[in-house]
């Protein structure tokens, strides 16, 4: 363990509150970061960076939760360096479609492995769907999802232009047949009736590097010692994440969600457990790299494959964990 005497300071954001980034809270809450000797002020991007790559880029920050395909993009667009990513947070898409109707009232639907109604895509066709509106990651990655199953994005009735409470609100109201949610907003949706669960599209997807913790090439070289004791303190996050229940990770983190009933909580927690959505292991793969990219490139957020190399760094984690032992 760090000297708990040689504190140093750390200002650590996310993207947006979601139960989705858990291991964050845990790490936070868990006081693991603290254990390491960081004093950390941990808050969601400010509204003044457009996204948490800009407030890195801009002093805002010194480590950020980000979708890495920001970097990806920036990398495309031609940038000569990008901030690096280097400890995995979601190893899948955790974000869900409702429909109105239960499985039940689908015509069309086959079970599957398990002896659950699958979902019928074809129904997508020619409804009215909200999207996430608040980043292209989860929209991207839905579009993937839909082709593979021969439906083109084209075909839908899109209600574009809402933020998560107006999206929530307009489907409640009756305003589209399907919505488009991070947790805990699906639960709020199932527990109160408005909507059933069609898609989970972290097992549609499989695994990606879907969200990560980035850094500055600066910030990664000159200051070591913190990312260091960060890397070590989230990794033994994510020990504790892989060894509690739902209950016990929900009341760890249930402060983060005042307004949210804390039963949901857990079972917003329950289902992304179940369906292998936070890594026991921070280390960014290339094979989840790819998988993400390809998304990126069917999405034509991304015109040329990104060098992994130049948007990860592997070493970080290696080192992290190789001293733990």
């Amino acid at each position: 363990m760090a000297s708990t005497t040689n504190r140093l300071p750390l200002r650590l954001i996310e993207t947006f509150r979601s139960v989705f980034y858990t291991p964050i809270y845990v790490s936070v809450a868990g006081g693991f970061l603290e254990a390491q000797g960081l004093d950390v002020d941990f808050k969601t991007c400010p509204s003044e960076f457009a996204h948490p790559l800009s407030c890195l880029n801009r002093g805002g920050a010194d480590i950020a939760q980000s979708g890495i395909m920001r970097s990806i993009i920036s990398s495309d667009w031609g940038a000569e360096t990008v901030p690096m990513h280097f400890a995995k947070i979601n190893s899948r898409d955790g974000f869900f479609i409702l429909g109105r109707t239960g499985p039940d009232a689908v015509p069309n639907a086959v079970p599957n492995a398990k002896g659950e109604a699958a979902f019928d895509w074809d129904l997508l066709r020619g409804a009215k769907l909200i999207p996430v509106g608040f980043s292209p990651m989860p929209w991207a990655s839905l579009q993937f999802a839909m082709r593979r199953h021969g439906v083109e994005p084209s075909e839908l009735d899109l209600v574009t232009g809402l933020d998560l409470d107006g999206a929530m609100a307009a489907f409640r109201a009756g305003e589209a047949e399907y919505i488009h949610v991070p947790q805990p907003a699906a639960e709020q949706l199932l527990d109160d009736g408005s909507g059933h669960l069609a898609v989970a599209l972290g097992l549609e997807n499989g695994h990606l590097a879907y969200s990560s913790f980035a850094a500055t090439h600066h910030f990664l070289e000159s200051q070591p010692e913190i990312v260091q004791r960060f890397t070590v303190g989230f990794a033994n996050a994510l020990d504790w994440l892989a060894a509690h229940d739902a209950p016990e990770v929900g009341e760890a983190v249930a402060g983060f969600f005042p307004q949210v009933n804390p039963e949901l909580i857990v079972k917003s927690v329950a289902r992304l457990k179940a369906q292998d959505n936070w890594p026991t292991d921070p280390t960014l793969a290339q094979p989840e790299y790819e998988n993400l990219h390809d998304i990126l490139v069917a999405a034509g957020l991304a015109n040329e494959r990104q060098p992994y190399t130049k948007v990860v760094r592997t070493d970080i984690v290696e080192t992290a964990l190789a001293s733990r032992r």
